[in-house]
């Protein structure tokens, strides 16, 4: 939402940015076009929305590249420069206070506005690929196919049941579309609330996209350190264990043996008692 508000595109998906580049391009080739526009955000140039696109797709390629050099690291390699990246544009934005400056016609004249955009895309070009490549194997930003599952899914729920692995696919579904409708509602909400072009409200994006990309590798994948420890952890209660089998525990041996010896003193104090004295002895 905020995204769309700011520069008239989507930062975390290409399929609405291909509808806008038709639709600019449309424009373009004729300038008396009527085809309306749902928000008053600025509309843009057909070269723009390509260059969001290819900016999206170079995002999905580094992580196919940064996959293929750190198997099941691939997304929290990216994901602290371009993590760092968008913290650092949204910290900019918000030391010019910089927002869109519109022409009569629509157009924003504020190149460099523009173009933060692209600082954006490629981390949500990276997203898609490691949820769609990885242990998730879906996507967290679009709804359409979420949807389609859901109503296939019910459908085969009512005729003869789901498996357990359909079931989870209903239960992932329905959360990332509340997640989705949520988000939307709470960016509507922050760019109302905050001054034009919501100068900061990306600023946690960056650092919390990291922070998932991280766990999604790691949870995943546990690192080499964390295997090692457990294998250690594991071997040590498999030597505590077979020594257990192998010894008596020295507690009970102690008990033991102090049982014995209290019972050869008392043995030894009733042979030297007078009544058990020989009569010769007397």
């Amino acid at each position: 939402v905020i995204s769309f508000a700011r520069w008239s595109v989507f930062a975390t998906m290409c399929t609405g940015n291909f509808i806008l580049l038709g639709r600019a391009i449309m424009q373009h080739v004729n300038n008396y076009a009527k085809l309306g526009d749902p928000f008053k955000g600025a509309t843009m140039h057909a070269g723009f929305y390509a260059m969001v696109i290819m900016a999206w797709s170079l995002g999905a390629a580094a992580y196919q590249w940064s996959e293929s050099k750190f198997p099941g690291r691939g997304a929290s390699v990216l994901s602290i420069p371009l993590g760092s990246l968008m913290l650092l544009i949204e910290i900019l934005l918000v030391a010019s206070e910089s927002s869109p400056n519109v022409d009569e016609s629509g157009f924003v004249q504020d190149n460099l506005y523009c173009l933060t955009i692209v600082a954006y895309a490629p981390m949500f070009g990276v997203e898609w690929a490691a949820c769609a490549a990885g242990r998730l194997a879906t996507n967290t930003a679009a709804a359409s196919g979420h949807i389609l599952a859901i109503s296939t899914l019910s459908v085969k729920h009512c005729m003869k049941g789901l498996s357990a692995t359909e079931t989870v696919k209903i239960q992932m579904g329905l959360c990332i579309l509340a997640g989705n409708l949520l988000g939307a509602i709470v960016g509507a909400l922050v760019f109302v609330l905050m001054p034009r072009g919501a100068p900061g409200a990306l600023l946690p994006l960056g650092p919390l996209l990291a922070i998932l990309f991280w766990l999604h590798d790691h949870l995943a994948k546990p690192l080499s350190l964390v295997k090692a420890v457990q294998r250690r952890c594991r071997a040590s209660s498999k030597d505590v264990a077979d020594l257990e089998d192998t010894n008596p525990d020295q507690s009970d041996v102690s008990d033991v043996d102090a049982i014995d010896l209290d019972e050869d003193e008392d043995d030894d104090s009733y042979a030297g008692s007078p009544a058990r004295q020989s009569p010769m002895m007397s």
